[in-house]
């Protein structure tokens, strides 16, 4: 399988008030908005839909040391950020929804947004790798980031993605990374991310994401109209 090499600076993440749209599985998304408690819009997607948020609901085992934050902002930042916006750069967006779960020494994200087309979520996924791009390189007191993206067989499209610190040579890993899957099903793009003191890339980093992404491909055509 080829290798694209692509960077990446940073990747956002998201917290926020919770206020969803509860809907029957397989309903129609709505084209329609309803306005949530941090102003924020949210058209349709059903509570308790993305595979973590569940969990995310419910009371954490060690308040104070961890923390789960669910947002439907659905001007949110994709929680791949390569060139570290303010603001998204896709457009026509009709729902989203970001959990979140930080500890020490670790993040991790999960990420559902739904297009008011196929053709726009094909831009959105266009536009993120093109932002990676842009950003190739990045030096910051006195490490270098590296990322790249490896295609994988999971919806209509995906790619893995791998970001890594390195000592100011570029040579030696050292600790700080992320490990990231996006995939586009239908007009829908999921994003699943983990970071943390990761050192030297192995493939078992990816084996949540993976997984995740696998199943959230699947799901998300239980959607009418989305695949």
């Amino acid at each position: 399988m080829a290798r694209t090499t692509i960077r990446l600076a940073a990747a956002g993440t998201v917290a926020g008030t919770v206020l969803a749209t509860a809907l029957a599985g397989g309903a129609a998304l709505a084209e329609t908005s309803e306005r949530g408690e941090t102003g924020s819009t949210s058209a349709g997607i059903p509570r308790n839909f993305l595979l973590h948020e569940p969990q995310a609901r419910r009371p954490v085992r060690y308040p104070g040391e961890e923390e789960w934050a669910i947002s439907d902002r659905l001007g949110a930042n994709l929680e791949v950020n390569p060139c570290d916006l303010r603001r998204p750069a896709d457009r026509d967006r009709v729902a989203a929804r970001t959990v979140v779960y930080r500890a020490p020494e670790h993040h991790s994200g999960e990420q559902l947004v739904i297009y008011r087309s196929t053709a726009a979520a094909r831009r959105a996924l266009a536009g993120l790798l093109g932002q990676v791009e842009r950003c190739a390189r990045v030096k910051s007191e006195g490490t270098v980031t590296k990322t790249w993206a490896d295609p994988v067989h999971i919806g209509d499209r995906a790619v893995r993605i791998t970001v890594q610190g390195y000592d100011a040579r570029g040579v030696r890993p050292v600790i700080g990374g992320q490990r990231a899957v996006v995939v586009r099903e239908g007009r829908a793009v999921a994003i699943y991310l983990l970071a943390g003191e990761y050192g030297k890339v192995r493939g078992s980093d990816f084996t949540r994401p993976l997984k995740d992404a696998r199943k959230m491909a699947a799901k998300v055509c239980s959607l009418r109209g989305v695949c």
